[in-house]
């Protein structure tokens, strides 16, 4: 039998347990997808067992042998799909799922043996190995209950909430509502929560058993969703493929800039990847299908791209998550401020380009919504309105919000004085936010060491955060570009401690208290505290290297 080269056996366990996280969520993406054209029953869970089933399969043949069998891939695929149709008898997506598997081990599983990074020391390696069982189980019951919400016992959560809330809901109903080019997709009659009877205005999606959220992004981003649509109109079928483009996204980003720090540092960084993957303000984001994680993570690689001198490639990219989520637009002044004038430029005319784009397939209508109803009350806070009441006041980390959280905390002060004082607090924030993205840009070259190269993307991390702050209501997602940055920064350290203080700070960044009570809310407003320092000492480092 024709095999590979010989690959070390620790290589291979990492790099199979690294696809078997993987392949179920791509395949599950994949599969859901032709079976929305064939109409064809899915089994979400039989499919991912398979997936599971061919890649350990094909696995265990390496181990053994030591080499990758290409071969063994596929007849491993095979007889999974075999397994597949003779369980749910359909023909179509047992064979897509053995094709799909079986090409993505054949192909993925050399490659990942190869370049797999190793743990160094038992200790390290036996925590990167519990991290991976946790993932494998954590990913593995994802992909299930994206493809088929009723599988409730793959929601990381037994809430109702958690099984029931979904972003991504709200950005294909205003990418529908778009294209019908009647109504306004910023509508807050369009959403609705477990608690209400139901909407006031009917979704024109079939969302299933999970809740309306209300669309609130600019229109350049609507292309995004409209090209799902155009895939397929089953709302299923593209959570689970938006499911699996987001851990795309995550996993292309990490390593691309993990491979930017170079040497020792990128294989303590690859290695940390499946940490940040964890993490939960990634986790909970990616499974509720926010497009924050995808926002952050190509804002970082954008940059990075632009710096290396792929100067188009970075600005048309940089352009998208500016136009998509506005406060991404931060590091365009730091662009400006360290003297990058073509690269600023060229993000301006690509972010006309996809301004150009939205208008020519959705008309003016959402402009026309956006400006004249949306972004007002966006900047008041109005468009938030459940921003005062004691829950939601305990996970926003947004400025605006820090009234309401001193409020609970003992303040004195009245829910109208709340709101006037989360306002003109907002705007100072963001004047200051434009001296820091200056201060932090300044000049700056590009970095030649590893440790410089570190504190470039915490630079660029921290403004992301500060950015993420800016708006009305900032949920634990806005922590994502911290988990990234303290992440790399753990991964150049030089010595132990600097290790150990990451981590520390990375917990303690994460303590959520949603019990709303006094002592509850003096405890979280020493935590968005920290995130504001930990941002702050990210976006201007004291030392430039």
């Amino acid at each position: 039998m024709p095999s590979s080269e010989p690959v070390s056996r620790p290589r291979l366990w990492v790099g199979g347990a690294m696809l078997l996280m993987v392949a179920p969520i791509a395949v599950q993406g994949l599969v859901l997808l032709l079976s929305s054209w064939t109409g064809e029953p899915h089994a979400a869970l039989p499919v991912t067992l398979a997936t599971l089933l061919a890649v350990a399969l094909a696995w265990a043949v390496a181990l053994v042998r030591g080499a990758v069998h290409p071969l063994v891939a596929w007849l491993a695929a095979g007889l999974a799909g075999g397994l597949l149709l003779l369980a749910t008898g359909a023909p179509l997506s047992s064979l897509a799922t053995a094709a799909i598997a079986g090409g993505l081990t054949a192909a993925g599983l050399p490659l990942a043996a190869t370049r797999a990074p190793l743990p160094r020391g038992r200790v390290t390696a036996a925590l990167w190995g519990l991290l991976a069982v946790l993932a494998l189980l954590q990913f593995g019951r994802m992909s299930v209950f994206m493809a088929d919400p009723a599988q409730r016992w793959g929601a990381l959560a037994p809430a109702e909430f958690m099984a029931r809330h979904s972003c991504l809901t709200s950005y294909v109903h205003g990418a529908e509502l778009a294209r019908r080019g009647d109504a306004n997709i910023y509508d807050d009659r369009y959403g609705f929560e477990l608690q209400d009877p139901g909407p006031e205005l009917p979704p024109v999606i079939d969302i299933g058993p999970l809740t309306m959220d209300t669309y609130e992004y600019p229109p350049q981003f609507l292309p995004l969703p409209r090209l799902m649509l155009a895939l397929t109109d089953q709302f299923m079928a593209i959570r689970a493929l938006w499911f699996a483009l987001t851990a795309a996204v995550l996993l292309a980003a990490s390593l691309a800039l993990a491979r930017w720090l170079g040497g020792e540092a990128e294989r303590r960084a690859q290695l940390l990847t499946l940490a940040i993957g964890l993490s939960p303000p990634l986790l909970i984001t990616a499974y509720f299908g926010n497009f924050q994680v995808m926002a952050m993570g190509l804002s970082a690689l954008a940059m990075l791209w632009l710096v290396q001198g792929h100067t188009r490639r970075g600005a048309a990219l940089l352009a998208f998550t500016i136009s998509a989520k506005i406060f991404p637009g931060i590091l365009g002044v730091w662009l400006l401020a360290s003297r990058r004038f073509a690269a600023a430029a060229w993000t301006a005319l690509f972010a006309g380009l996809w301004a150009a784009l939205a208008l020519l397939l959705f008309g003016a209508r959402p402009f026309d919504d956006f400006l004249g109803y949306h972004l007002p009350r966006l900047a008041s806070g109005e468009t938030f309105a459940f921003l005062s009441q004691p829950l939601p006041t305990m996970s926003n980390l947004g400025v605006f919000g820090l009234p309401f959280k001193a409020r609970l905390a003992g303040w004195g002060g009245s829910e109208a004085d709340a709101w006037a004082l989360g306002r003109e607090l907002a705007w100072d924030y963001t004047l200051g936010l434009f001296v820091v993205a200056l201060a932090s840009g300044w000049r700056r070259p590009a970095p030649t060491t590893t440790h410089g190269r570190a504190v470039m993307l915490g630079e660029w991390f921290g403004l992301l955060a500060l950015g993420a702050l800016r708006s009305p209501f900032a949920p634990p997602e806005a922590l994502i570009p911290l988990v990234w940055a303290l992440a790399f920064r753990a991964a150049a350290a030089e010595r132990r401690r600097e290790v150990a203080w990451v981590v520390v700070v990375w917990i303690a960044i994460m303590i959520a208290i949603p019990s709303p009570s006094q002592p509850a809310a003096v405890v979280a407003l020493l935590v968005q505290a920290l995130v504001y320092a930990v941002a702050l000492w990210l976006a201007l480092p004291g030392r430039r290297t």
